[in-house]
């Protein structure tokens, strides 16, 4: 609340600097005037006539502190104005924090080797397809760079599932069931 009260002030010293600097420009004359309205207008008008607006420029100056008091400050700084969001435990679908079994890592760990054979033989398979692809086969080629695009975010997830299950295996080789 005391944050949006400097606010406040900041803007109403803000505005009467900037009317005082209109009714300077006004004085002069109607060009000058109309001219503070336009683009690098009020630094213009600054620079030909210093004399005539010290007290906008003081006006403006003491806007300065409210605002920066206001970021200080903050919009709600009384007690109770700042309420704690209820944050879950844990992720809604707690991947990560099950504890597996032996026979339940073993079954995941069976699934992971055929779904790495099954990646291998499609990886074969693109192969053969991009042997046989003709280069003026357009649409052909597109739906090949789909479908090795495809491969890519299957191979990505099985690769990091192998790396989960079994963390202790050397990296560039397959995990004992994995391998033939």
């Amino acid at each position: 609340m005391v944050g949006l009260i400097f606010l406040g002030l900041g803007i109403l010293l803000m505005l009467i600097g900037r009317i005082l600097l209109i009714s300077a420009a006004f004085s002069v004359s109607i060009w000058w005037g109309f001219g503070i309205f336009l683009p690098f207008g009020p630094m213009l008008f600054r620079m030909n006539y210093p004399d005539l607006a010290p007290l906008s420029r003081t006006f403006r100056l003491f806007s300065l502190p409210c605002i920066l008091a206001y970021f200080v400050l903050g919009p709600g700084t009384l007690p109770g104005s700042h309420r704690e969001k209820a944050v879950p435990s844990g992720p809604a679908n707690h991947y990560g924090l099950e504890k597996l079994s032996k026979s339940n890592l073993d079954e995941k760990r069976t699934a992971n080797a055929k779904e790495m054979e099954r990646l291998t033989a499609w990886a074969e398979t693109l192969h053969v397809k991009k042997r046989d692809l003709l280069r003026s086969d357009a649409e052909g080629a597109k739906a090949f760079n789909n479908e090795v695009a495809e491969f890519n975010v299957a191979l990505a997830k099985a690769t990091a599932e192998q790396k989960e299950l079994w963390p202790d295996w050397p990296v560039g080789e397959g995990p004992p069931q994995a391998k033939k």
